[in-house]
């Protein structure tokens, strides 16, 4: 039996950076809609992320460790270690591909609303260098504060009547 916590997906702020007038940085909100994965489909996406993050040079020297030194790694570090090594790398248009549904966007000169749509986001984040890493973030940084919230939460009980 299924049971249902939440929705299938969730809305996160998005702040893009960006140079306006005389040089000065202008920030552009909005909020954006992602599909909310499963455990399994959120550790093989960090798992990517991870894998996009490792320079041929450190994906040498991690391998050199692994071979020279047996005893360093424990059997499931060694795993996962290497699952991260053999992951393929993912880059912000297939993260997003993946994981973006909706956006809420405004046209600064109008105040009309910008629809999403494949199509859309493909224009935007060609004409808006750098909405592509914010729409990334807005989700890493929504699902890092549900991560700490819990974290607190987890180390902040009462103690148990009970226990010592």
């Amino acid at each position: 039996m299924t049971v249902i916590l939440a929705s299938a997906a969730f809305w996160a702020p998005v702040a893009y950076r960006l140079i306006g007038d005389g040089g000065q940085a202008e920030t552009v909100e909005g909020r954006a809609r992602y599909r909310r994965l499963k455990t399994s489909e959120r550790r093989a996406l960090d798992r990517r992320i991870r894998s996009s993050r490792l320079t041929p040079d450190v994906r040498a020297g991690i391998r050199k460790q692994l071979d020279e030194d047996a005893a360093r790694f424990t059997a499931r570090e060694r795993t996962e270690i290497q699952a991260d090594l053999d992951a393929e790398p993912i880059t912000d248009a297939e993260f997003l591909a993946e994981t973006l549904l909706d956006w809420d966007f405004r046209d600064r000169a109008t105040g009309q609303p910008i629809p999403y749509s494949a199509g859309m986001l493909a224009q935007m984040c060609e004409d808006w260098d750098g909405l592509e890493a914010a729409l990334v973030r807005g989700y890493t940084e929504a699902q890092q504060a549900a991560l700490d919230a819990r974290e607190i939460e987890k180390n902040s009980a009462a103690p148990s009547g009970t226990g010592s």
